[in-house]
């Protein structure tokens, strides 16, 4: 689920995650970046690399008008980066 607070086994590889963002941002793909940038997020070890990863994918979710964006802001209060 986008915006989940839980931490999750990594499904990704970090290379591959990378690989998958760089790809969405070079073909536009708005809806894969929020989903991507949540995936970086909830796989993340540090707080400060978690809400970076978060805050794109709150911003991606914002443009779009998506469904996430209140779990993504949701998140971002809880850690007070909102």
């Amino acid at each position: 689920m986008i915006g989940s607070p839980a931490k999750s086994p990594p499904t990704v590889t970090q290379t591959d995650l990378h690989t998958q963002i760089l790809r969405a941002h070079d073909t536009g793909d708005q809806t894969a970046l929020i989903t991507l940038y949540t995936l970086a997020a909830d796989q993340s070890e540090d707080v400060d690399a978690e809400c970076f990863f978060l805050t794109y994918a709150y911003i991606f979710a914002l443009e779009l008008g998506h469904s996430a964006t209140d779990e993504l802001a949701a998140r971002l209060k809880r850690y007070k980066r909102l």
